[in-house]
C-alpha cells in the first residue's frame, strides 16, 4: 500500500469507526448485519485494509449516512460544500439564515473580484 493509500485507508477507517459509534453499534453487530467476520470490521476501522466499495455502501445504509460522507471522512463532511453549509445553518433562525446568506453572497462577489484581478 502506498503512503497515500495508507493515509486514505486510515481516514476512512476512522470515519467508519466514528459512524458506527454514533449509531451505538458494536463491531460484532455490524459484522452480523453484513455477514462478515468481526476482524474485517476491525481491520477496516483501523485502516489496515479498505472496505470494498459495495461494503462502504452497505455500511452507509446501516449507519444512516451517505456513502460520500464515509468516503470524504473527517467530521462527517460531505463532498458537496453546499450540503455542508446547509447542515451548518439548519438550526438557525430565519433572520440568522438570511444574515449568513447575505454574508456568503458578499464574500463570493469579493473573492470573484480578487480572482479576476489576479487573473
Amino acid at each position: 500500500m502506498s503512503p497515500q493509500e495508507a493515509a486514505f485507508a486510515k481516514r476512512i477507517g476512522a470515519t467508519l469507526a466514528r459512524a458506527r459509534l454514533e449509531v451505538e453499534m458494536t463491531q460484532e453487530q455490524v459484522s452480523e448485519s453484513l455477514g462478515v467476520n468481526t476482524e474485517s470490521i476491525s481491520r477496516w476501522e483501523r485502516g489496515y485494509t479498505c472496505a470494498p466499495l459495495y461494503r462502504v455502501f452497505e455500511l452507509a445504509a446501516l449507519y444512516g449516512v451517505t456513502p460520500e460522507t464515509l468516503i470524504a471522512g473527517g467530521a462527517g463532511r460531505s463532498l458537496d460544500p453546499a450540503n455542508d453549509i446547509s447542515a451548518l445553518i439548519g438550526g438557525l433562525s430565519h433572520d440568522d439564515k438570511e444574515f449568513v446568506r447575505e454574508w456568503v453572497a458578499a464574500m463570493c462577489i469579493r473573492l470573484k473580484k480578487q480572482a479576476e484581478r489576479k487573473g
